[in-house]
C-alpha cells in the first residue's frame, strides 16, 4: 500500500504525542528493558536546538519519529568517550526512533536514520553512536542498515546495551 509520507521536524508541541507513543511501544515491549523510558526533562531537551528531532506524518498521524542528539562536552548521554576506538571529532547520537506498531514494516527507521544523518553532516558531525538492547533485533538491523557498527556491549541506562557507531 502506497503511503504519503510528510517529514517535518517536531518541537515542544509534539511532546505529549511523542511521550504517548513511547509509552505505547514500551507497553507492547515482550521486555520492558528493550527500550529506555525518556524522562519530561530529557523529551523537553531532545525537542529544541541544539538537538533534532523529526517525524513522519500521514494526514495529521505522527507515526514515527527519531532524535539527534547533540551532547554538550562530559556530558554521560555522549556516547562517544565509550568507544573502544578514540574518537576526535564531533560526534552525536542517534538516541532513538519509534515508530508506531501499524507502521512498520515501511523502513521508516532507516528513512528517519537517514534523514538524521544529513542534518548531522550539515552540523559537521563525524560521528554518530547509538545503542540498542540486545533483545531489541528491529532497532539493530536498522542501525546495521544504515551502516553503523559495533563497537561493545556494555552498562548503560541501567540495562546491557550494545553500542553502535558510524563515521559520517
Amino acid at each position: 500500500m502506497e503511503q504519503n509520507f510528510v517529514i517535518r521536524n517536531c518541537g515542544l508541541e509534539q511532546l505529549d504525542e511523542i511521550i504517548d507513543m513511547e509509552r505505547e511501544t514500551i507497553e507492547i515491549l515482550p521486555q520492558p528493558d528493550m527500550l529506555r523510558r525518556n524522562s519530561l526533562e530529557m523529551w523537553r531537551c531532545c525537542l529544541q536546538p541544539p538537538h533534532r528531532c523529526t517525524g513522519v506524518w500521514v494526514g495529521e498521524k505522527m507515526v514515527a519519529f527519531a532524535v539527534l542528539y547533540i551532547p554538550l562536552e562530559g556530558s554521560e548521554e555522549d556516547l562517544s568517550p565509550l568507544l573502544l576506538h578514540s574518537v576526535d571529532t564531533p560526534s552525536a547520537n542517534y538516541k532513538i526512533c519509534i515508530v508506531r506498531p501499524e507502521w512498520r514494516g515501511n523502513h521508516l527507521q532507516v528513512l528517519l536514520g537517514r534523514c538524521l544523518e544529513d542534518e548531522a553532516r550539515r552540523r559537521g558531525i563525524r560521528v554518530l553512536c547509538s545503542t540498542a538492547s540486545p533483545k531489541n533485533e528491529a532497532s539493530i538491523r536498522s542501525l546495521l542498515q544504515l551502516g553503523y557498527s559495533y563497537d561493545q556491549t556494555l552498562e548503560k541506562y541501567g540495562f546491557e546495551r550494545n553500542l553502535y557507531y558510524k563515521m559520517l
